[in-house]
This record gives structure tokens, sequence and C-alpha cells, in this order.
């Protein structure tokens, strides 16, 4: 299974897109916010390693990242689906 990427003017080296970044920022700033200012540390370096997961490329393209995966498959589950039956035989 292969992502496509919208635009090749997107990417700001030879790996990283823009759209890494709009998920890697906000998950590095809850991450210091939570670590540093409450008693939630074990919670925060869980919530790290998700997100540093999430971000590990994959297949063969390294512009392919985890989240991108993940969005789908949440698509998928969260999808409507119709089934149909039909009675065969008598």
């Amino acid at each position: 299974m292969y992502i496509t990427i919208r635009s090749v003017k997107k990417t700001l080296g030879k790996y990283i897109e823009m759209q890494d970044l709009y998920v890697g920022l906000p998950s590095l700033f809850i991450f210091l916010i939570v670590f540093s200012f409450t008693k939630f540390k074990i919670a925060a370096l869980i919530f790290l390693t998700i997100c540093v997961f999430l971000m590990i490329p994959i297949s063969v393209s390294k512009k392919n990242r985890m989240y991108k995966v993940f969005g789908m498959l949440i698509l998928y589950i969260f999808k409507i689906k119709k089934f149909t039956y039909e009675k065969i035989g008598d």
C-alpha cells in the first residue's frame, strides 16, 4: 500500500514534509508542557513514545509516515458500511 504526496513543493528537505511539522510540533509542545508543569510525567513519556512511533517512516518511501496510515485506518473503521445479504437456495 502506497500513500502518495499531494505536492512535491511541500517538502522541507529530503524526507521532511510540512505535514510532519503540523503533527510533530504541537505534539512536542504538548509533551513539554505536560512533562514540565504537571505530575503526569509517565503519561507524558508514553505520549512522546506514541508520537515518535507515528513519525516512523514506513514502506519503501521515507515520505510515508505512520500517522498517515493510522489516519486511513481510523477513516476505514468509522466509515459507514452497508452490507447486503442474499439467500441462495430454496
